[in-house]
Parts: C-alpha cells; structure tokens; sequence
C-alpha cells in the first residue's frame, strides 16, 4: 500500500494474522488520519474482519497476530501500539476511541429496542454521569453525523426500519 503516513491517526504497520496453518491478514499496512474515512473491500474470507478484530483486540487468544497498530490516543496524542496493550487498557480504548460497527443488523441489533436508545445506549456507557436527555441529544447527533435523514425523527424507529445495507 506504499508509505505509510507518519503521524497517523492509526498506523498499521505490516499486519499479520494466523489461525493455525492459515494465514488471514497478510503484511497490511495503512494509514489513516483524522476525520478520514477508509473502506476495506474484498471477497468473503478476504481477511478484512479478521484486520478488524485485530485492531480492536478481539481476536481469539488462538490467532497469532504480528506487526505494528500504532494508535494515537485522543488524550494528549500519545501513540501506543494496540498489540501491546493489556486486555484492561484495551478495554479503555474501546469503545471511547475506537469502535466496531458489525455488518449484520439482524444480529448485531435488538429488534424490539429502537434505533436512537440503542445509540444512546452507547453513549451512556461510554460517558461520565449522562442523563437521559443528554445520551438522546448526543445520539440524535450521531445520527446525524452519520448521514440519517430527519435523525429526530428516526430516533424512534426500531431496525427492520432502517435499511439492511
């Protein structure tokens, strides 16, 4: 993928990961800087949720991950390498810094919870004493931020409402 971009809002550096014999991510390397978005394309088994759970720390303690994810904290700008990071200070990075949005909807959604509580419910555990108004102003926002036409609206519908894809 060329150079990568120094001072990175996350560097990945040649990323390697096994499950035995197979290997799923080979030598991937990137960049990416802040407020910029990058999608990963590639056919089923193609190891890209594999990259992804291994950004995130959520692999299997089976697979074998090598390389570098350099990550630049929010706090200060420090950068730590996400592979040397304890489960706990994982745990403190996701979720506040760093997020997963799975693929399926149908799985990775409560059906009978509608789309904004689910959200808020995010924000909520993710921030110090919010109130309810405030994890429902803050998700509404995401919504928002996100591109959902009339999110105020929408806040109340629940997933089989929004579109699968």
């Amino acid at each position: 993928m060329g150079d990568v971009r120094k001072g990175a809002l996350l560097d990945i550096r040649d990323l390697r990961v096994r499950f035995g014999a197979v290997e799923a991510v080979r030598g991937v390397s990137l960049g990416v800087d802040e407020g910029e978005v990058l999608g990963l394309v590639g056919e089923s088994g193609s190891g890209k949720s594999a990259m992804a759970l291994a950004i995130m720390g959520l692999l299997p303690p089976t697979a074998e991950v090598a390389g570098k994810m350099l990550w630049r904290r929010a706090a200060g700008g420090t950068e730590v390498d996400l592979l040397r990071q304890t489960p706990e200070q994982m745990r403190q990075i996701r979720g506040r810094e760093i997020a997963i949005i799975f693929q399926e909807p149908m799985t990775a959604l409560n059906p009978v919870m509608t789309e904004g509580r689910q959200v808020a419910e995010c924000a909520e555990a993710h921030a110090m004493r919010l109130t309810g108004r405030e994890a429902k102003r803050k998700a509404i926002a995401a919504m928002e931020e996100v591109s959902i036409p009339n999110a105020a609206e929408r806040y109340g519908d629940n997933p089989h409402q929004f579109s699968g894809g």
